[in-house]
């Protein structure tokens, strides 16, 4: 048992080292800290809607919504910084290149002097939107991520304090790995018959849920650490049906899953306040650390390895 524990203790500090040092050179970003809203005197201004390709470079400042046409392209360079002003979203109807480096990322938040969660609409991934790619990004401050696009590749990303959640999935059936979700509303909401893949993904310290789950929604939650989030760690109903297996659930302040869902190989531990060593290993429909799911097969009583595990540390 002192073993296990301390391999998962070892899990931890590695996602934390992700979440704060995900970008290797550069100077770790604190999360829940201003990422530096001075204005440039060079900062480029934007707003309404792009009439061509465009490429934006160093310091951005949106002043009011911007589109991207269908059949267009926005491309950000890699170390920029976009900051956008009170309530104003970024609508991807056509193609969005945001391709950071580990030692270049590209930050996306707000241009308040006193930033706080919900300063800035968000940006918003239409069903229009194709083979959209964002890597090595920080999104901070925002109200929410909306992703309606089944082509939208997300990894190694951060997410942090969106007001009403990080990310939304609405309709589409996108791959979102490899990032950290934390200091949300909720962590992330699949809504409107979603059907993501959610793995290999850190998402922790949420303010409600860490993954809520309705509107017949049927998500792929695999291979991800889900901890510390306030309420619970996955929350099911209104028809939502996810698959949730290979997880890392624990610490969670409410029920680890709550609601519904189909349960396979999940290490539970230490949610509702059942005690830090407490370990859920039953196969029942309801437990003491989950309730009402539809299904429960073979339950872990040690933590799953991979999980929370990025790619290029996975081989």
């Amino acid at each position: 048992m002192i073993k296990e524990q301390g391999f998962y203790n070892a899990c931890v500090i590695c996602f934390l080292i992700f979440a704060f040092g995900l970008f290797g050179g550069c100077k770790p970003i604190e999360i829940g800290e201003p990422l530096d809203i001075t204005e440039d005197s060079k900062a480029i201004r934007k707003s309404g809607e792009l009439t061509e390709d465009e490429v934006w470079a160093g310091t951005i400042i949106v002043e009011d919504d911007v589109i991207v046409p269908k059949n267009d392209t926005l491309t950000i360079d890699r170390g920029a910084k976009i900051k956008f002003a009170k309530n104003v979203s970024l609508i991807i109807d056509g193609t969005l290149f945001a391709e950071g480096q580990p030692n270049k990322a590209i930050t996306l938040t707000s241009n308040e002097a006193e930033p706080k969660a919900g300063d800035w609409g968000g940006i918003i991934f239409s069903e229009s939107s194709l083979n959209s790619k964002v890597q090595y990004c920080v999104f901070q401050f925002h109200t929410r991520l909306i992703c309606s696009s089944d082509s939208l590749n997300m990894n190694n990303c951060i997410i942090a304090e969106g007001s009403v959640a990080g990310i939304v999935f609405e309709v589409a059936a996108p791959t979102f790995e490899d990032n950290m979700v934390t200091k949300n509303g909720t962590g992330i909401i699949c809504d409107k018959s979603a059907s993501p893949t959610i793995a290999h993904n850190a998402i922790t310290a949420n303010l409600v849920d860490g993954i809520e789950c309705k509107g017949s929604s049927f998500p792929k939650i695999l291979y991800n650490v889900i901890n510390t989030n306030r309420k619970n760690g996955i929350y099911c109903h209104s028809g939502a049906s996810p698959e949730i297996s290979y997880n890392n659930i624990s610490y969670n302040g409410s029920w680890a899953v709550f609601g519904g869902g189909k349960l396979k190989s999940n290490f539970i531990k230490g949610n509702k306040e059942q005690g830090m060593d407490a370990i859920d290993t039953r196969e029942t429909l309801s437990g003491i650390q989950y309730q009402g799911v539809e299904n429960v097969e073979s339950p872990r009583s040690s933590p799953i390895a991979e999980a929370g595990v990025r790619k290029e540390e996975r081989w």
